[in-house]
């Protein structure tokens, strides 16, 4: 029995095949492939590492199982049965990668139905439960046959075999989130007519009928796992009812039941499949709860924003699940599992659920991670962080996000590091998330970067002014400048008033903020700030000149956001006007494009109108030490930086020593 979590590292057997811990790395995929749709090196390492970090299965995400009417997206994963020749190697390559760290590899086969993309299927026509007209691009949907349900049950029976030639030992079957076999079991899509419509029994016959012809074809000892969504967060859509009763009718002819929830082919349900920070952790484990209260016997498995080993623990503790499954988690740390294990948990990446992962490959941009720079670049990265052939006397100037990254990587690679803070506490601009309590997830990634720098052996040195004559006294070789940035103030009337503060001042200065509050600036610091001062209890009106608020966040992250700002009544936008001044620290002036003059009274006002780069301590220790880098917000010239560029530049500049 594990020390820490007994659950969660309780191993388990299913048909003879045996799982170190009940934590699966949920589908995932990224972009590292060929133009053919073959995995590149670096994508194969990607899944070695979660392997070696302990996960008991390890998955590759949303597989077309075929390129006629099946993708929807051109740079997906090519499970080319036709062509078994070209693609087992690559294959066999990624089940013997995920084999060598200890775990169980698997496979999730997809059908986009009607969401496919013609450009990635060679100009095939989408299909779906009925004849339906894509407006959005004007693609006609050919509603399904028995014929092309026939077909497409072969064609993941064909990949599921594929596989098994390969040397995997489970697959996934797609049936959730608006794809194509949840396409025939939501009333929301599926209107047929016939006897493939109608009743629950007769919308999920095409779902069954892929369930038993995978089975068929690959047999018993092959395990299937199939992902459903326990609710469709929709009106219209399938309800936690029907998901219960469906679960029943697939209990036993598969060995795993995922429940998920949500639709990744709506926006506004695409943030409940994988929830943003504006919504609980475990937010979707009620639905997986709900199918084992049915007395589902097949092992039922949840995941949804379940980012730490406690919540994971709690889950199972409670019966709500036989197995969690992470996605997002093990992206930030894929070396999670081994580090909860042995009970060293402040040294676990955690995830920002912020969705730049996701939102990247959405985009066409590459694959990235807010706090993981090694994530889809493990081969390279992992010579990057070898023990350095030369040390070096290394100072580290601030200890925001960037200087407590770099000091700790450069700790680690056997540099003599001190890093020296002007104030009396680490952490930069996240100490604001001391007090935000929508903030948690990036709270533990600030308490995470501190633990990390005060342990990896670097000299930590507080209420430290860092002047050359101090750089050259103590002989530092090389200066890493992360001296972060400072508040842009515009010259904006009133703006100089003492009694109008800086946003993240506002956090610890709650009680002197009078009941409505007028925020200016509506980018992300100033529309969370907002948020939290509204369900703080404060009458809250953002201004913004631009005609929307937030246009840096991507569009995950922005939903969520808005969705949230819905539930906030005491939350109001003013867009599209620009203040012109402030009066008694209290109202605010402004105007619109027309030149029609705007006032907004307040008790209080706040403002978040931009970063600017800290030049002061760029220019006066630039040229301090034989080997001087600038990261993050202190770099000239450069736009500051989020959370994740800080950090990556962080991490670079270390290896770069």
């Amino acid at each position: 029995m594990n020390a820490y979590y007994p659950h969660l590292f309780e191993t388990f057997s299913v048909k003879g095949l045996t799982f170190r811990n009940r934590i699966f790395s949920a589908p995932n995929m990224i972009s590292q492939m060929d133009p053919n749709g073959y995995p590149m090196p670096d994508m194969i390492a990607y899944y070695a590492e979660k392997a070696r970090g302990g996960a008991a299965v390890v998955t590759l995400g949303d597989t077309p199982v075929d390129r006629e009417h099946a993708a929807s997206n051109p740079r997906s994963f090519n499970l080319d049965y036709n062509n078994p020749i070209a693609v087992l190697p690559y294959l066999s390559e990624i089940a013997m990668a995920i084999h060598e760290g200890g775990a169980i590899a698997s496979h999730e086969l997809n059908h986009a139905g009607m969401y496919a993309n013609p450009a990635a299927n060679n100009g095939g026509e989408p299909i779906g439960p009925v004849d339906f007209y894509r407006d959005w691009d004007d693609v006609q949907v050919r509603g399904m046959t028995e014929k092309d349900m026939d077909d497409v049950a072969e064609h993941f029976a064909c990949c599921a075999e594929l596989l098994k030639k390969a040397g995997y030992d489970m697959c996934l079957l797609h049936g959730g989130h608006g794809w194509l076999l949840d396409q025939f079991l939501s009333p929301y899509y599926n209107t047929r007519t016939d006897e493939y419509g109608g009743s629950l029994a007769n919308r999920a016959k095409f779902p069954i009928m892929v369930i038993d012809r995978v089975r068929e074809r690959v047999g018993d000892k092959f395990l299937i796992e199939y992902r459903m969504s326990g609710c469709e967060e929709i009106d219209g859509g399938l309800q936690i009812e029907e998901a219960v009763e469906f679960a029943k009718m697939i209990d036993g002819k598969v060995d795993f039941i995922h429940v998920s929830a949500g639709l990744d082919t709506e926006e506004a349900q695409a943030v409940r499949t994988h929830p943003t920070m504006f919504l609980p952790h475990g937010v979707n484990v009620k639905y997986a709860a709900a199918v084992k209260a049915a007395g589902v016997k097949t092992p039922v498995v949840t995941l949804g924003a379940i980012n730490t080993p406690e919540l994971a623990e709690q889950v199972l503790a409670e019966g709500k699940a036989d197995i969690v499954a992470m996605a997002r988690t093990l992206i930030a740390d894929p070396h999670f599992p081994e580090k909860a294990s042995q009970g060293r948990t402040m040294e676990i990446t955690p995830c920002l659920r912020c969705l730049d992962c996701l939102t990247g490959l959405h985009t066409g941009e590459h694959f990235q991670c807010s706090v993981n720079p090694s994530a889809g670049r493990e081969l390279r990265y992992r010579n990057y962080v070898q023990p350095v052939e030369r040390k070096k006397k290394v100072l580290v100037v601030g200890g925001g996000p960037a200087g407590l990254q770099a000091a700790a990587t450069a700790a680690k690679r056997g540099h003599d590091v001190t890093l020296a803070e002007r104030s009396d506490k680490l952490g930069g601009f996240l100490k604001f998330t001391d007090y935000d309590d929508l903030k948690i997830d990036l709270w533990r990634l600030k308490e995470h970067l501190v633990y990390m720098a005060e342990h990896s052996g670097a000299k930590i040195l507080l209420n430290t002014e860092v002047t050359p004559e101090f750089v050259k006294e103590n002989g530092f070789e090389a200066v890493l400048l992360a001296a972060g940035s400072l508040a842009a103030k515009p010259p904006i009337p009133g703006l100089d008033d003492p009694r109008v503060q800086h946003a993240t001042v506002a956090y610890t200065q709650l009680d002197k903020l009078g009941h409505h509050v007028a925020v200016l600036g509506g980018g992300l610091i100033g529309c969370e700030t907002a948020l939290f001062l509204a369900k703080a209890g404060h009458e809250v009106t953002i201004v913004e000149m631009l005609p929307a608020i937030a246009p840096e966040a991507n569009w995950m992250h922005k939903e969520g956001m808005m969705q949230a700002f819905a539930e906030t009544p005491s939350l109001h936008v003013r867009a599209g006007i620009r203040v012109t001044g402030i009066d008694d620290g209290s109202t605010v002036h402004a105007v619109d494009s027309d030149g029609v003059e705007h006032v907004i009274e307040a008790d209080s006002v706040i403002y978040a109108l931009g970063l600017r780069s800290n030049m002061d301590a760029y220019e006066s220790l630039f040229y301090s030490a034989p080997q001087v880098i600038a990261v993050g917000d202190c770099l000239r010239g450069v736009k500051p930086k989020k959370t994740r560029e800080a950090m990556l530049e962080g991490y670079w500049a270390a290896i770069r020593l």
